[in-house]
């Protein structure tokens, strides 16, 4: 590799509370090693570089691009990642990037005009599609046994838990709000289950109707209503090519009587399916049944999708999660948020 070591080489560009779940699954991996370490703040990358044991620490991005290494590893907000992206592969090197991808479709396809010019691996870090019960889902799924998936249903929901820290209220740095943050978790995991990355049109809404009231309560601490910039709540109805439909909901502060839910159901003409129960509705000899899946393996997600980005980088594979699925992903989240602006369905293609 990058030093004749035979190990992976990676630079981490934004050492923040994602990059330490990803130090982790880098350094469960024998053969890579984290050489440097790059934040705008130099006593967090410092500290980083220590807990790591990476030899380089950079404030400068376009500086640790230009590092000795394989890979780049982007952990920034969300404005960052494409300016990120876009020097890493510029620099010859294979790209993982935290969700979402980018903020807009348009910076994705420059990403991915970059990634064919350079010839490098570029992967967006959805760590949920690799955790075990996903990944013993879909395997279940693929085999056929829902049939057609022609509907859908992902919610990921939370009561009073806006997060009061980092940039998440920020409209310019994150790009919104429960949205495109947790609501790209279920989104992808729900069309990666499903099969289906087509969608033709969305309809949606993101107003923000309870986080910027004055005093009101927040288990995660305060919100400024001064400073929140982002809707509190993101709801899509997507329409695929293939005729099947996807209803999305996505909330820090929704009133509901569960502190938070996470679900995402797939309706088949055989049967269907809940995530993360992992139970399918089914039928025998004229008998409605609700059976479970019995082995989902205790997989992190976090270090399992590292293990399957170094095993596609070093063993000339794929991208386990293309930046073309992405754009997808990301082309719904931006149609909910022009559709809320508009009143009016959106068409993606």
């Amino acid at each position: 590799m990058a030093d004749g070591n035979g190990k992976l080489k990676v630079v981490v560009v934004g050492t923040g509370g994602i990059a330490k779940a990803h130090m982790k699954g880098w350094m469960k991996i024998p053969d890579a090693q984290i050489v440097g370490a790059c934040d705008r703040i130099p006593e967090r990358a410092e500290s980083y570089a220590k807990e790591c044991g990476a030899q380089h620490v950079f404030t400068d991005f376009e500086k640790a691009v230009k590092c000795r290494a394989d890979v780049i590893d982007v952990c920034t907000p969300n404005k960052f990642h494409t300016p990120v992206v876009l020097a890493g592969l510029a620099a010859g090197k294979h790209v993982i990037c935290e969700k979402p991808l980018a903020i807009t479709p348009k910076e994705i396809e420059k990403m991915i005009s970059a990634r064919d010019k350079a010839k490098k691996l570029l992967m967006t870090a959805q760590h949920m599609r690799f955790d075990g019960k996903s990944q013993s889902l879909k395997k279940y799924i693929s085999n056929g046994c829902l049939g057609e998936v022609y509907y859908g249903r992902a919610w990921l929901l939370r009561r009073r838990m806006t997060p009061t820290w980092g940039v998440f209220a920020s409209k310019e740095l994150s790009g919104g709000g429960p949205g495109i943050d947790v609501g790209v978790h279920c989104l992808d995991l729900a069309m990666y289950l499903m099969n289906n990355f087509q969608p033709i049109s969305v309809t949606g809404i993101a107003p923000c109707k309870l986080a910027k009231k004055p005093g009101i309560y927040n288990r995660w601490g305060d919100i400024d209503p001064k400073t929140y910039e982002v809707e509190d709540l993101a709801v899509g109805f997507v329409r695929f090519a293939n005729g099947a439909a996807l209803s999305l909901e996505s909330s820090w502060m929704l009133n509901m009587p569960e502190p938070d839910i996470f679900k995402i159901s797939m309706f088949g003409d055989k049967a269907g399916a809940v995530y993360p129960d992992l139970v399918i509705a089914d039928e025998q000899n004229r008998m409605l049944i609700n059976a479970t899946l019995a082995e989902a393996p205790q997989i992190s997600g976090h270090e399992a999708e590292i293990q399957a980005f170094f095993n596609a980088v070093t063993k000339g594979e794929c991208s386990p999660v293309p930046p073309e699925e992405s754009l997808q992903v990301v082309k719904v989240l931006d149609g909910i948020y022009r559709s809320h602006q508009t009143g009016k369905e959106v068409k993606l293609n």
